[in-house]
């Protein structure tokens, strides 16, 4: 009896199945774990220095504590081996915001979860630990994960976005795939056969033909060797393969998690849109948002002010490719998802009539204020009770502002201040003077006549043009101190604004610097001044000193 050309394809499929399912029997006997995406086929690194490492008391007790040298990177952080009965141990990695930045732990979302938990489930002793590395990117926050997986991790909570663009690399073997390819490809990665297919072709291939490139164990971010955001120019073909390196990551995070019997969670980025320019922009986005926002036209401003981030040449915020990725990946991945964009952007709108996030909620381009981190820990607790893997009473609103007292009352306000003075510096090193003004001026509402963050602020001033208002910041930074750093500058400024004998006499205090640079700049302004006021002499007298300067 002859078959039908729909019965050979069906008997086909039928004999591949069991062929399949058969091969799939044998590697669960043989104890071959299925979904083992566990390292990066693109990036490596060229040293390794464990995050934490262990220590241990006179009684024997051991307990792995933050390394020393990772503490430029990480919070302090420490926990007990092997875990202590009834401890639900809770992983929070990711970048900056995770880690707390412009501060530190206590205040971060990680803080909050390690008070609130315990109101959520008193009967369970809860153990959160700060991980998130400043700077680190999703291929760095992965591999921290593959440390943490060993130490009995009950569940991780990722935050990571932000960082995607930092680093230098290439990706040399880099393909587009559809949805449909991502699905099936997800799918194979579950089954044992493709993990065995997989492995025995990487053994074949060999290491050496392995398209790696190695990074440096640290992290190396482009800005550290230039001025400023000049690096970066625009290309949108390694932006597409940055984007589709993040969602292998976030895929290899799950697999990590998963295989250390723990459970995941991903939190949505968000950032400031509308009070943070692009750090580099070729086009006029951000602008016509700011105009389309002050006419209340919010919708329209909200699309200029996405525009605006996602065309960014130094992008330092998640883009909506990097949104999309872990929208996409939560799902096809069944894993729960914290909507923190969706509910800042809601609680904007029930508190200022519009979704167009700033100020209000962001120090910065991407760091949430002390509030944001406080709702951001209340919404993660309320996404962890409906997906079922926390059960107990979702803190009420009196407990939330118990436990945000309790946290603000012990935060060192000098400790603060030193942290907004320090946002203010990277600001202002980035050219983002109107941002970097008001987080020095966070700085001295906290630590008043701290010179340097005076200095920040009168420096922002003259950037903008707001020459009246810098000359009196000055005047207040030398009421109190002479202080060296601001000479030069002010002796600047006041001689371009015509103001040439105080030019001079700032600029005299300036030859006094150990720094020879400073010297010469300083002697070169009094050429000038000299010139200007007629008095060739003592121009002739300050060129000399030029080059007495220089040789030096």
């Amino acid at each position: 009896m002859k078959l039908t050309h729909r019965k050979k394809i069906a008997f086909a499929l039928f004999t591949v199945a069991f062929f399949f399912l058969t091969v799939e029997c044998m590697l669960a006997l043989l104890g071959l774990s299925a979904d083992r995406l566990t390292t990066d086929p693109y990036v490596g690194f060229s040293s390794t220095m464990p995050l934490m490492v262990e220590t241990a008391d006179d009684v024997g007790t051991t307990t792995m504590v933050t390394s020393p040298t990772k503490l430029r990177w990480f919070n302090s952080q420490s926990f007990a081996v092997p875990k202590p009965d009834h401890v639900k141990r809770v992983f929070c990695v990711g970048g900056s915001t995770t880690f707390g930045r412009p501060f530190d732990d206590a205040t971060s979302y990680c803080g909050y979860l390690r008070r609130l938990l315990p109101y959520v489930d008193p009967a369970t002793q809860w153990e959160v630990i700060n991980a998130g590395g400043v700077s680190y990117a999703s291929y760095r926050v992965a591999a921290v994960m593959e440390e943490l997986a060993s130490y009995e991790p009950d569940l991780f909570i990722v935050y990571s976005a932000h960082n995607e663009f930092l680093e230098r690399r290439t990706y040399p073997t880099m393909y587009e795939s559809s949805a449909t390819q991502r699905w099936a490809e997800t799918s194979l990665r579950k089954t044992r056969t493709f993990t065995a297919m997989e492995s025995i072709v990487r053994r074949l291939r060999g290491q050496d033909d392995a398209p790696i490139e190695m990074l440096p164990g640290d992290v190396d971010e482009r800005l550290n060797h230039t001025p400023g955001p000049v690096d970066y120019v625009r290309d949108d073909t390694w932006s597409a393969d940055v984007v589709r390196h993040y969602r292998l990551n976030l895929e290899r995070m799950i697999t990590i998690a998963r295989r250390s019997g723990a459970a995941i969670v991903l939190v949505e980025p968000s950032s400031n849109q509308k009070d943070c320019s692009p750090f580099k922009s070729d086009d006029q986005h951000f602008d016509r948002g700011r105009g389309l926002f002050e006419q209340g036209l919010f919708d329209e401003a909200l699309a200029e002010f996405t525009a605006a981030v996602d065309r960014d040449i130094c992008p330092l915020r998640a883009t909506s490719a990097i949104i999309e990725s872990v929208h996409s990946t939560a799902a096809e991945q069944d894993v729960a998802l914290v909507r923190f964009d969706e509910r800042l952007r809601a609680k904007c709108f029930a508190e200022y009539g519009h979704a167009c996030l700033g100020n209000e909620y962001f120090l910065d381009h991407v760091h949430p204020t002390i509030d944001v981190h406080r709702d951001l820990a209340c919404w993660i607790i309320e996404t962890l009770e409906a997906s079922k893997w926390l059960r107990g009473t979702i803190p009420d609103g009196e407990t939330v502002a118990r436990v945000d007292t309790e946290i603000r009352n012990s935060i060192d306000r000098d400790r603060q201040a030193i942290a907004f003075r320090n946002l203010a510096k990277v600001l202002h090193w980035s050219g983002k003077f109107t941002e970097a003004r008001r987080s020095a001026e966070d700085a001295l509402r906290l630590m008043p006549g701290d010179l340097e963050s005076q200095f920040v602020r009168a420096d922002c001033f003259t950037r903008q043009g707001l020459f009246r208002e810098a000359i009196e910041q000055y005047e207040s930074i030398f009421e109190a101190a002479e202080y060296e750093k601001a000479m030069l500058p002010f002796a600047y400024l006041l001689a371009d604004t015509a103001r040439l004998e105080q030019a001079e006499f700032y600029a005299t205090l300036a030859t006094a610097s150990e720094s020879p640079k400073t010297r010469t700049a300083a002697f070169e302004l009094l050429v000038r001044i000299h010139t200007a006021l007629d008095e060739p002499e003592r121009a002739a007298e300050a060129n000399v000193s030029i080059d007495e300067s220089t040789n030096e």
